[in-house]
Protein backbone atom coordinates (compact mmCIF):
# COMPACT_ATOMS: atom_id res chain seq x y z
CA UNK A 1 0.00 0.00 0.00
CA UNK A 2 3.12 1.91 0.85
CA UNK A 3 4.81 1.42 -2.89
CA UNK A 4 1.41 2.57 -4.21
CA UNK A 5 0.79 5.71 -2.21
CA UNK A 6 4.55 6.72 -3.56
CA UNK A 7 3.76 6.11 -7.07
CA UNK A 8 0.87 8.09 -6.96
CA UNK A 9 2.45 10.34 -5.33
CA UNK A 10 5.63 10.66 -7.58
CA UNK A 11 3.07 11.18 -10.64
CA UNK A 12 1.62 13.70 -9.27
CA UNK A 13 4.60 15.76 -8.46
CA UNK A 14 5.76 15.06 -12.14
CA UNK A 15 2.57 16.17 -13.79
CA UNK A 16 3.23 19.71 -12.68
CA UNK A 17 6.39 19.83 -14.81
CA UNK A 18 5.23 18.08 -18.04
CA UNK A 19 2.79 20.58 -17.71
CA UNK A 20 5.41 23.52 -17.48
CA UNK A 21 6.57 22.44 -20.83
CA UNK A 22 5.79 24.81 -23.47
CA UNK A 23 5.79 24.50 -27.40
CA UNK A 24 5.90 27.05 -30.02
CA UNK A 25 2.93 25.96 -32.01
CA UNK A 26 1.78 27.70 -34.83
CA UNK A 27 -1.07 26.87 -37.01
CA UNK A 28 -1.35 25.75 -40.54
CA UNK A 29 -3.06 28.75 -42.72
CA UNK A 30 -3.82 29.41 -45.70
CA UNK A 31 -1.24 31.30 -47.93
CA UNK A 32 -1.53 35.06 -47.30
CA UNK A 33 -4.34 34.46 -44.91
CA UNK A 34 -7.67 34.61 -43.86
CA UNK A 35 -8.38 37.43 -46.18
CA UNK A 36 -6.69 35.79 -48.93
CA UNK A 37 -8.69 32.65 -48.42
CA UNK A 38 -12.08 34.20 -48.59
CA UNK A 39 -10.70 36.05 -51.85
CA UNK A 40 -10.19 32.70 -53.24
CA UNK A 41 -13.94 31.33 -52.19
CA UNK A 42 -15.09 34.26 -53.08
CA UNK A 43 -13.50 34.13 -56.81
CA UNK A 44 -13.93 30.27 -57.69
CA UNK A 45 -17.12 29.50 -55.99
CA UNK A 46 -19.36 28.53 -58.72
CA UNK A 47 -23.11 27.89 -57.13
CA UNK A 48 -24.93 25.15 -58.62
CA UNK A 49 -27.56 25.63 -60.98
CA UNK A 50 -29.66 22.97 -58.97
CA UNK A 51 -28.90 24.70 -55.61
CA UNK A 52 -29.91 27.93 -56.82
CA UNK A 53 -32.63 26.94 -58.56
CA UNK A 54 -33.78 25.43 -55.45
CA UNK A 55 -33.21 28.69 -53.18
CA UNK A 56 -30.76 26.06 -51.14
CA UNK A 57 -28.31 28.28 -49.25
CA UNK A 58 -26.04 27.17 -46.74
CA UNK A 59 -22.40 26.58 -44.69
CA UNK A 60 -20.35 23.52 -46.12
CA UNK A 61 -17.55 22.26 -43.99
CA UNK A 62 -14.78 20.82 -45.24
CA UNK A 63 -11.70 19.31 -43.21
CA UNK A 64 -8.49 18.59 -44.36
CA UNK A 65 -5.17 17.33 -43.35
CA UNK A 66 -1.82 19.86 -44.32
CA UNK A 67 1.57 18.02 -45.10
CA UNK A 68 4.35 19.43 -44.10
CA UNK A 69 5.14 20.19 -46.98
CA UNK A 70 2.18 22.55 -47.53
CA UNK A 71 0.29 19.81 -49.54
CA UNK A 72 -3.32 18.52 -48.83
CA UNK A 73 -4.80 15.33 -48.31
CA UNK A 74 -7.65 13.51 -46.70
CA UNK A 75 -10.72 15.66 -47.35
CA UNK A 76 -13.76 15.07 -45.99
CA UNK A 77 -16.98 17.38 -45.56
CA UNK A 78 -17.69 17.87 -41.73
CA UNK A 79 -21.23 19.65 -41.73
CA UNK A 80 -23.70 18.27 -44.99
CA UNK A 81 -26.00 20.81 -46.28
CA UNK A 82 -27.07 19.78 -50.32
CA UNK A 83 -25.17 17.01 -52.70
CA UNK A 84 -24.24 19.87 -55.06
CA UNK A 85 -23.18 22.46 -52.26
CA UNK A 86 -20.95 19.87 -51.16
CA UNK A 87 -19.25 18.83 -54.59
CA UNK A 88 -18.67 22.64 -54.87
CA UNK A 89 -16.86 22.87 -51.66
CA UNK A 90 -14.56 19.99 -52.29
CA UNK A 91 -14.33 21.30 -56.05
CA UNK A 92 -12.79 24.20 -54.08
CA UNK A 93 -11.09 22.55 -51.44
CA UNK A 94 -9.43 19.81 -53.50
CA UNK A 95 -8.31 23.66 -55.72
CA UNK A 96 -6.66 25.60 -53.12
CA UNK A 97 -2.89 25.80 -53.04
CA UNK A 98 -0.32 24.43 -50.95
CA UNK A 99 -0.86 26.00 -47.49
CA UNK A 100 1.75 27.46 -45.21
CA UNK A 101 2.26 24.31 -42.48
CA UNK A 102 1.37 24.16 -38.85
CA UNK A 103 4.93 24.12 -37.35
CA UNK A 104 6.05 23.02 -33.62
CA UNK A 105 9.09 24.62 -32.60
CA UNK A 106 9.64 26.07 -36.25
CA UNK A 107 9.41 22.65 -37.33
CA UNK A 108 6.78 21.70 -39.89
CA UNK A 109 3.87 19.02 -38.98
CA UNK A 110 1.07 17.34 -40.00
CA UNK A 111 -2.39 18.90 -38.63
CA UNK A 112 -5.80 19.51 -39.94
CA UNK A 113 -7.41 22.24 -40.88
CA UNK A 114 -11.26 23.44 -41.84
CA UNK A 115 -12.74 25.62 -43.93
CA UNK A 116 -16.47 27.04 -44.44
CA UNK A 117 -18.07 27.57 -47.68
CA UNK A 118 -20.73 29.56 -47.31
CA UNK A 119 -23.60 29.42 -49.74
CA UNK A 120 -25.71 32.55 -50.30
CA UNK A 121 -28.07 33.47 -52.84
CA UNK A 122 -28.79 37.12 -51.61
CA UNK A 123 -25.80 39.69 -52.10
Amino acid sequence: MKKLAALIAGMALSLPVMAQEATDTVAAQYPGGAAALNEYLATNLKYPQAAASNCIEGVVHVSFNVKPDGTLDQFAIVRLIDPDLETEAMRLAKGMPAWQPATVDGKPVDSKSQIQVVFSLSE
